[in-house]
């Protein structure tokens, strides 16, 4: 591959950048089990500046990719279109590249299915996560919709 140690130093760098992830990743999940507000506020903040930092991540692997003539192709395709030193290096990278991503997803769904039980021990069963319109621009929620919920959820 033209430019193998571009290639493989990005990557690298992307596979350390997960691992840190999982660890914020861990942090949250740990923050909302322990029901201490200001830790989950805490969290929360932290965890906004590393989604972005993911974005940002990505959009340089796409355009290096692009530079590199790599464009569409995935991570496994271009390891199979190696040979040598150079094929081994690059699967022993994707497997811990693709093993810190999994770990990051399965605590990001830990950390979905304890807000999702939060959310039910506070009374709110028929709560729709997919409904991003819960409160309408005053701050207060439609109260047809929602007559039953908790006093406290009333007011934003």
């Amino acid at each position: 591959m033209k430019n193998y140690d571009e290639f493989y130093d990005f990557m690298e760098q992307y596979t350390e950048f997960y691992n840190e992830v999982l660890e914020v990743e861990r942090e949250k999940a740990d923050a909302l089990l322990s029901n201490d507000l200001t830790l989950i506020n805490e969290v929360l903040a932290e965890y906004q500046v590393w989604v972005k930092r993911t974005e940002q991540y990505e959009h340089r692997r796409q355009e290096m990719f692009k530079e590199l003539g790599l464009e569409g192709k995935s991570f496994r395709a271009i390891i199979e279109s190696e040979t040598g030193d150079c094929r081994e290096e690059l699967e022993d990278l994707f497997y811990r590249f693709r093993e810190a991503v999994v770990k990051t997803k399965e605590y990001n769904n830990k950390s979905l299915e304890i807000v999702r039980e939060n959310v039910k021990t506070l009374g709110n069963v028929n709560y729709d996560e997919g409904d991003p319109a819960c409160y309408d621009k005053h701050g207060t929620l439609p109260e047809k919709q929602f007559s039953s919920m908790n006093l406290l959820d009333k007011k934003a």
